[in-house]
Protein backbone atom coordinates (compact mmCIF):
# COMPACT_ATOMS: atom_id res chain seq x y z
CA UNK A 1 0.00 0.00 0.00
CA UNK A 2 1.53 3.63 -0.88
CA UNK A 3 2.39 5.35 2.01
CA UNK A 4 1.45 8.64 0.83
CA UNK A 5 -1.28 9.83 -2.18
CA UNK A 6 -1.32 13.06 -3.95
CA UNK A 7 -3.17 14.76 -6.42
CA UNK A 8 -2.51 16.80 -9.47
CA UNK A 9 -4.21 18.64 -12.38
CA UNK A 10 -2.95 17.96 -15.99
CA UNK A 11 -3.97 20.52 -18.54
CA UNK A 12 -2.56 18.81 -21.66
CA UNK A 13 -3.32 15.99 -23.59
CA UNK A 14 -2.36 12.54 -20.55
CA UNK A 15 -0.88 10.52 -23.27
CA UNK A 16 1.89 13.50 -24.03
CA UNK A 17 3.13 13.54 -19.87
CA UNK A 18 6.12 11.81 -19.90
CA UNK A 19 7.00 8.90 -17.63
CA UNK A 20 9.71 7.75 -16.00
CA UNK A 21 11.05 11.01 -15.94
CA UNK A 22 12.23 13.66 -13.85
CA UNK A 23 9.77 16.81 -14.27
CA UNK A 24 8.28 19.88 -12.09
CA UNK A 25 4.61 19.62 -11.38
CA UNK A 26 2.65 21.28 -8.28
CA UNK A 27 1.55 18.49 -6.20
CA UNK A 28 -1.20 18.63 -3.40
CA UNK A 29 -0.63 16.87 -0.01
CA UNK A 30 -4.03 14.40 0.45
CA UNK A 31 -2.10 12.38 2.87
CA UNK A 32 -0.31 14.56 5.52
CA UNK A 33 0.80 13.85 9.06
CA UNK A 34 -1.17 16.47 10.08
CA UNK A 35 -4.71 17.24 9.17
CA UNK A 36 -4.53 20.83 9.09
CA UNK A 37 -2.51 20.94 6.26
CA UNK A 38 -4.60 18.79 3.44
CA UNK A 39 -4.70 19.79 0.46
CA UNK A 40 -1.78 22.04 0.87
CA UNK A 41 -0.23 22.62 -2.74
CA UNK A 42 3.58 22.74 -3.31
CA UNK A 43 5.95 22.95 -6.37
CA UNK A 44 8.25 19.18 -6.49
CA UNK A 45 10.53 17.61 -8.66
CA UNK A 46 8.96 13.62 -9.45
CA UNK A 47 8.92 11.12 -11.33
CA UNK A 48 5.89 9.22 -12.40
CA UNK A 49 4.43 5.98 -14.02
CA UNK A 50 0.98 5.48 -15.38
CA UNK A 51 1.17 1.88 -13.16
CA UNK A 52 0.39 2.31 -9.58
CA UNK A 53 2.86 -0.23 -8.20
CA UNK A 54 6.19 1.37 -9.46
CA UNK A 55 6.80 3.77 -7.54
CA UNK A 56 6.20 4.54 -3.84
CA UNK A 57 3.35 6.82 -3.53
CA UNK A 58 0.27 7.27 -5.20
CA UNK A 59 -0.70 10.33 -7.46
CA UNK A 60 -4.21 11.21 -7.88
CA UNK A 61 -4.63 12.99 -11.64
CA UNK A 62 -7.69 15.55 -12.51
CA UNK A 63 -8.22 16.72 -15.79
CA UNK A 64 -8.19 20.46 -17.02
CA UNK A 65 -12.17 20.45 -14.95
CA UNK A 66 -11.65 18.74 -12.15
CA UNK A 67 -12.50 15.33 -13.59
CA UNK A 68 -10.75 12.55 -11.51
CA UNK A 69 -9.47 9.63 -13.36
CA UNK A 70 -10.56 6.56 -12.56
CA UNK A 71 -7.42 4.90 -11.42
CA UNK A 72 -4.51 6.27 -9.69
CA UNK A 73 -0.79 6.50 -11.07
CA UNK A 74 2.34 6.47 -8.88
CA UNK A 75 5.00 9.23 -8.13
CA UNK A 76 8.08 9.66 -6.68
CA UNK A 77 8.91 12.76 -5.08
CA UNK A 78 12.68 13.45 -5.61
CA UNK A 79 12.50 17.00 -3.44
CA UNK A 80 10.41 20.08 -3.06
CA UNK A 81 11.33 23.16 -5.03
CA UNK A 82 10.83 26.81 -3.59
CA UNK A 83 9.31 28.78 -6.39
CA UNK A 84 9.16 31.99 -4.76
CA UNK A 85 12.76 31.76 -3.14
Amino acid sequence: MASKEYDTFILSDLSGVPEDQEMEMILRDLTPTDRRYKYRSFYASAIVSKSESKYPDLLWVRLGRGQLQEKPWSIKIIKEVNKFG
